[in-house]
């Protein structure tokens, strides 16, 4: 198992993937989250409602909710996307065969594969993290605001469940990578599940009552629920779409780490008992 992760994590430095992912997040995160709200508050006049709001989601004091708003739905999908490439891109290149025949069995391959996975997305978590902390810094001292930051807990609180968000998509997307055997049709599932499908279904749920356990399952529903558990405000309140209060903080850690137990016993299994070519 050492050398199957040591294989994964050479592998994972040497790829551009990760690279490219990480960083379009985090410019995500801090266009998103800060730098278009804040041109939004420099364009409103000084008696405009809701101006003085806005502002107070920028400042160093709420950067661990700003931060964090943004994974239910647009960071899902970015770590969804590299999911399915750690694993799809295997197929694509047809290397499966040479990567199985010369070292660990196929399930240490495969589990090595998510442990690194889910350290490059917790890597990519922490730099938006930080991103975000300057981000605001910088918005704080452009108002003269004093840096009034948050306790160490809740930006560990932050941290943790931008980290738990992202394993668990990240865990769906290499699932998806290995049932379909590639990229290309993987990612047009996931993309549309996530982006498309969940929402319907989640919209459906309020008004057809036989519906509403449905959301009790959904990635969405639990990421959502987990991030307005940190403070974030959710969509009824004005808050970024995906961020809903469904869920308590506890129930929405149980589905996400669900979610990565039975993607991985998923891959697993059927890495097992295809063949590979």
């Amino acid at each position: 198992m050492i050398d199957a992760l040591a294989a994964e994590g050479l592998l994972m430095r040497k790829r551009l993937a990760p690279l490219i992912v990480g960083a379009s997040w985090i410019l995500m995160v801090v266009g998103f989250a800060f730098a278009v709200p804040y041109i939004v508050y420099r364009a409103l006049g000084p008696s405009e409602a809701g101006r003085g709001e806005l502002l107070d989601l920028l400042l160093p004091n709420a950067v661990a909710a700003t931060s964090l708003s943004s994974y239910p739905l647009f960071g899902g999908a970015i770590m969804l996307i590299l999911g399915v490439l750690v694993t799809g891109s295997e197929y694509r290149w047809g290397t499966w065969t040479a990567r199985l025949s010369q070292g660990p069995g196929r399930a240490q391959v495969l589990l090595a594969k998510l442990v690194v996975g889910a350290v490059a997305t917790t890597v990519i978590a922490f730099a938006a993290a930080v991103a975000s902390v300057l981000a605001s810094a910088v918005i704080g001292g452009l108002e003269g605001r004093a840096l009034d930051w948050p306790s160490v807990g809740a930006l560990v609180g932050s941290f943790g469940a931008a980290a738990l968000i992202s394993a668990a998509w990240m865990c769906v997307g290499a699932a998806l990578g290995v049932i379909f055997r590639g990229t290309t049709v993987a990612l047009a599932v996931g993309l549309l599940w996530t982006l498309g499908l969940e929402n319907a279904l989640s919209g459906l749920a309020t008004v057809l009552p036989a519906l509403e356990p449905l959301r009790t399952v959904l990635l969405g529903t639990a990421s959502g629920s987990l991030v307005a558990g940190r403070g974030a405000a959710t969509q009824a309140d004005g808050g970024t779409p995906g961020v809903v209060d469904y869920l308590s903080t506890p129930a929405a850690c149980v589905v996400l780490t669900l979610y990565i137990v039975v993607s991985a016993t998923v891959a697993a299994l059927l890495i097992r008992r295809r063949d590979i070519s």
